[in-house]
């Protein structure tokens, strides 16, 4: 059965994935067509997407029959269905009338039928369109620049040969090839941004070689890159590309890309960023249509180094947090200077008691002395030791180097969300499998002291895998005569009312129980919530509702989840709104937008 709440609006946004994605193997469709604006989409498939931006979830396929059930839904939102291709409507013609009071997003124009040609990574479309789009965030921008870096090692100056000797050497060894620079200067690259001084790279497949994963194998893990190192090795793996002319061509665009990326430390630019063709067809980006430009700033966020930062400061702050407005790698030189530019741009009449940071602000390695638990709801204490142990470790990396000293001058605290990595975001639905821990440390500003604590009520789905901290008395600290409730991402629906009716489980139960005991004996007046991602205002509102009804001692409150992206993004609500429904009053945004104009 296709569920009634689907709306025109969650089609639209189906068809703009289509139109990015493409449609898988074996959900085409033969005989019938949804038309809009020139292009023929599978309505079958439609709807399975459709309901991914409605309920959270695509629609299995077995549960509803295409036909005459999908088409006459779609028919009544508005949308043309066609028996068979024949030719097409025009655009409009084809194009619904809007069913409800709301926007629809635009979709561009495609000027030839789905089907007709196949798409390839070497659509020229796709560079103009990425060039357009760079040009309506930033400015001006220059095709292929030449940038002023020697392409020969001994070029460079002692400082910066280490590394690049290292890959170098790296290349030279692979196939006997130690002689493949035949330039004296960098050659021309893609895209050179002036505004924000940054290199956008776009790769096609004959860049990911054995050579390339070569040499990415061989980078510092100190290297600042505006791409995913691990995800690029992957892809040198799956292409596997092989360019014989001349014999050591693989080599020498391998070196080349390297130099590229060295940028950041010969040159002192911005990590150079990396777009792969087909991770997205670009082509369908519209340049003059906001959504498309705000997504496409999304992407960039993903892997830039550099953000615009803007404070709202209400009349007597009391709480602040770092609202960061795109994807966040948790990274730790990114973190560190990103606390350094906030710094740096603080106004010096605000000052706040805590300063809060999202889930996972830091990403670090599972330590090697933590092995599989057999009760993760329960771990072992020396589990959590070695846990609290590394996090604690990284926490005393990031506030080094007059860090901590820094940000003394604004805040007495700096709470610090450190997650283990992992593959997946910790979200409802994402049944999480992989071990993995959800930490949160609190950092006296002025003494340095740390107090730990982490994720006590896991998701259902994610309870497999998360190492839970089973001390829930580590959740409150004092905080210069203020009571703090510190809660790791999914511990906040601790106090969703709504939830209690459907937790059976008497282990949750009891940490609901205990939980709201424990408040009620310490009575605490804030309360500090670090999600890993809020889009929309409904996501935490009954839990903070509950919060107000169960604890009300509470007078301050704020939760730091990023705005991005890799979330539910069709569906997303404006900022401000979601900024305002996670805060009390008495708080200081400072609004981080990755890959951000600069100010």
């Amino acid at each position: 059965m296709i569920p009634k709440s689907i709306q025109q609006t969650d089609v639209l946004a189906a068809l703009r994935e289509i139109d990015r994605t493409g449609v898988p193997v074996g959900r085409q469709s033969r005989k019938f067509h949804l038309m809009y604006r020139g292009n023929q989409y599978p309505p079958k498939y439609v709807l399975t997407l459709a309901s991914k931006f409605q309920t959270g979830r695509e629609l299995d396929a077995g549960t509803f029959n295409g036909g005459d059930e999908s088409n006459d839904f779609l028919r009544g939102l508005g949308f043309v269905v066609s028996h068979g291709l024949g030719p097409l409507p025009k655009p409009s013609v084809t194009s619904p009338k809007p069913t409800t009071g709301k926007t629809s997003p635009s979709v561009p124009l495609a000027t030839v039928p789905r089907g007709t040609i196949r798409h390839t990574e070497r659509c020229a479309d796709c560079k103009t369109a990425v060039e357009r789009l760079l040009a309506k965030l930033y400015g001006r921008v220059e095709r292929s620049p030449k940038i002023d870096v020697p392409a020969t090692l001994d070029g460079y100056a002692p400082a910066y040969r280490p590394s690049l000797q290292k890959v170098y050497s790296a290349l030279q060894s692979m196939r006997g090839f130690t002689s493949f620079v035949r330039s004296t200067s960098l050659p021309r690259c893609d895209f050179l941004v002036p505004s924000v001084n940054v290199l956008v790279e776009f790769d096609e497949s004959q860049h990911f070689t054995k050579c390339r994963h070569t040499a990415l194998s061989n980078y510092p893990d100190s290297l600042s890159l505006g791409f995913d190192r691990v995800k690029w090795i992957r892809l040198c793996e799956k292409f596997d590309a092989r360019d014989d002319t001349p014999p050591f061509r693989d080599e020498q665009r391998a070196w080349y890309d390297s130099l590229r990326d060295f940028l950041s430390q010969t040159k002192s630019m911005q990590a150079t960023i990396r777009l792969w063709a087909e991770e997205r067809r670009w082509c369908k980006f519209d340049p003059e249509n906001a959504n498309d430009i705000e997504s496409f700033r999304q992407i960039l966020g993903e892997r830039a180094s550099f953000w615009a930062i803007e404070f709202d400061i209400p009349r007597e702050p009391l709480l602040g947090r770092l609202a960061i407005d795109g994807d966040w790698r948790g990274e730790l030189a990114l973190a560190r200077k990103l606390l350094q530019d906030v710094c740096a741009k603080w106004p010096v009449e605000s000052r706040v008691l805590s300063l809060s940071t999202c889930g996972a602000y830091l990403r670090i390695p599972w330590p090697s002395g933590v092995k599989e638990q057999s009760n993760n709801f329960n771990p072992s204490p020396e589990a959590v030791r070695e846990l609290e142990a590394s996090g604690r470790a990284a926490c005393g990396e990031l506030l080094g180097d007059g860090v901590r000293e820094a940000l003394a001058k604004h805040a007495d605290y700096l709470t610090i969300g450190v997650d283990t990595a992992k593959a997946q975001i910790s979200m409802t639905g994402n049944r999480i499998r992989e071990a993995h821990a959800e930490l949160v440390y609190v950092a006296n500003l002025r003494t340095g002291v740390l107090h730990f604590t982490g994720k006590s009520y896991p998701t259902v789905d994610q309870e497999e895998g998360l190492v839970r901290i089973s001390d829930l008395n580590s959740h409150f600290v004092e905080m210069n005569g203020h009571m703090a409730v510190v809660l790791g991402c999914h511990d906040l629906t601790i106090f969703n009312r709504r939830s209690d009716s459907v937790t059976k489980r008497a282990e949750r139960v009891a940490v609901k129980q205990q939980f709201k005991t424990l408040c009620d004996s310490k009575k605490p007046t804030i309360v500090l919530h670090h999600p890993h991602t809020t889009i929309k205002v409904s996501t935490w509102r009954d839990a903070w509702g509950g919060v107000a009804a169960r604890v009300p001692t509470v007078r301050s409150y704020v939760g730091t989840g990023c705005y991005s992206h890799k979330d539910d993004w069709a569906n997303r609500h404006p900022r401000t709104a979601v900024l305002s429904s996670t805060k009390s009053r008495d708080v200081l945004d400072i609004v981080v937008q990755m890959a951000g104009v600069p100010s």
